[in-house]
């Protein structure tokens, strides 16, 4: 194989703040043990699986690829080397006056089932997301949770809410062969049954969920979900700070929730997470990953290409954390806002400053936030395996599965399918290709890294 595809870093590697490779600086050791602490000279390797998907065709005159399964990865349970990805709504991009558009307004969200082996990742099942009458999703908006956005197809032609939209993010697979999924919509988080059908749906508008998270920036709802290691609870994180009207611009604000919810009791808890400087970095969180009952891998990532785009997995632990949701005592609970404290917003008071100050901030108010500390920094890794952007360099890292015990992580990117963006002012639109740096389309991949 080339080296694109597989490495295999040797005994003197280390991975901290920064990848450190044999002949290079040594970086500061880590904060405490874990499998990728750079005190353990163990050798690392990584793999690289690219998705193998028919293409849905051609639209505006660009080819639209298949290989969109990256919004989330899961193990598939009982079988080495088999994953399940994830897709989004499907296929979009910006259009004038703020507009999406979507090329293939007929697309359902779905689930794909993979075997990665010898740097391919082979599609042999896809399954279909559908509501309970057994009507497709599609990726229209849903009108009890508004994006404000404009969708049309490329002919112009507005493209109505639909009560089946869904904009799938986060993907749980259980043994028993159901899912659950989350979507940036509600948010919502609902049980899917093996072939695709849903069963329950967790919202914020019946209180299933705490009913603050309905106040979600657009398109940055429940983007993480995974599930503790003894099956029993769910925990989500959304992808930036909700919108309240007391605080800073939400994608600039330095803080987000993560939500546990216990299976069978349904009690929900909530955390603050403190994002790393989003007002200067443009960060935001993609993904969450389980180590234990309340340690989790965190995927916190910009939107660039490299070299020097920020893609970074930080260890949190939600035990020293205060819970921030209606069963909160730090402040009082608003039943729209959420927790108040001295008569603020949890957004407002956390601000737009840096980790430090912040957590400073939250502090003082009397919220504890989850513990956080770097597990592993993935861009580092992979521009420092092969420097110009050769090696996995993606914008979208979305996907992040840890499998035992943290010695083996799963990454995928969402390819957007291969396209970016729009052309033309007015209907008939055109289409753009997505490019990385190299000038190669982008397309979906699965990066497996282990430390032996």
């Amino acid at each position: 194989m080339t080296p694109r595809r597989t490495l295999v870093l040797g005994t003197r590697a280390l991975l901290v703040g920064g990848l450190t490779l044999a002949g290079a600086a040594t970086a500061a050791p880590a904060q405490a043990a874990h499998p990728f602490d750079p005190a353990k000279q163990t050798s690392i390797s990584l793999r690289v699986y690219t998705e193998k998907v028919s293409p849905i065709g051609t639209a505006g005159g660009v080819r639209v690829s298949g290989d969109g399964f990256g919004s989330a990865v899961a193990p598939v349970p009982g079988h080495k080397n088999q994953v399940y990805g994830l897709t989004d709504r499907g296929p979009n991009v910006d259009g004038p006056n703020d507009s999406k558009i979507e090329p293939f307004p007929d697309f359902t969200p779905a689930i794909g089932r993979f075997t990665l082996k010898d740097g391919k990742a082979r599609l042999t099942k896809t399954i279909k997301l559908r509501a309970k009458d057994g009507t497709p999703y599609n990726g229209q908006v849903d009108p009890q949770a508004s994006t404000g956005e404009t969708i049309t197809d490329l002919d112009g032609k507005v493209l109505p809410p639909s009560r089946y939209g869904y904009d799938s993010e986060g993907l749980v697979a259980l043994k028993d062969g159901t899912f659950w999924v989350s979507d940036e919509y509600g948010p919502f988080i609902t049980h899917f049954s093996k072939k695709g059908r849903a069963i329950a749906r967790l919202s914020p508008f019946d209180g299933t969920l705490p009913r603050e998270l309905a106040l979600r920036t657009p398109n940055r709802g429940m983007e993480g979900l995974t599930i503790t290691p003894d099956g029993k609870t769910l925990v989500g994180i959304m992808q930036s700070a909700l919108t309240q009207a007391d605080a800073g611009k939400p994608k600039s604000v330095a803080v987000t929730r993560i939500v546990t919810v216990d299976l069978k009791t349904k009690k929900t808890h909530e955390y603050a997470y403190v994002l790393d400087n989003p007002k200067e970095l443009g960060t935001a969180v993609s993904e969450i990953g389980a180590l234990s009952a309340t340690r989790f891998v965190v995927d916190e990532r910009d939107g660039e290409f490299g070299p020097g785009a920020v893609k970074k997995l930080y260890e949190v632990d939600l035990a020293p954390a205060t819970d921030v949701g209606p069963r909160t005592t730090a402040g009082a609970y608003d039943a729209t806002t959420g927790v108040r404290l001295g008569g603020k917003s949890l957004e407002a008071v956390a601000g737009t400053g840096d980790v430090a100050a912040t957590t400073t901030a939250l502090t003082a108010a009397g919220v504890t936030p989850v513990s956080k500390k770097l597990y592993l920094d993935l861009g580092a890794l992979t521009a420092a395996t092969a420097p110009g952007g050769t090696f996995f360099d993606h914008d979208k890292i979305e996907g992040v599965a840890v499998l035992d015990g943290g010695r083996k992580i799963i990454v995928s990117n969402d390819s957007d399918f291969g396209i970016s963006d729009s052309t033309g002012d007015a209907a008939p639109f055109g289409l753009v290709a997505k490019k990385r740096p190299d000038g190669t389309v982008d397309t979906g991949e699965f990066l497996v890294i282990e430390r032996h």
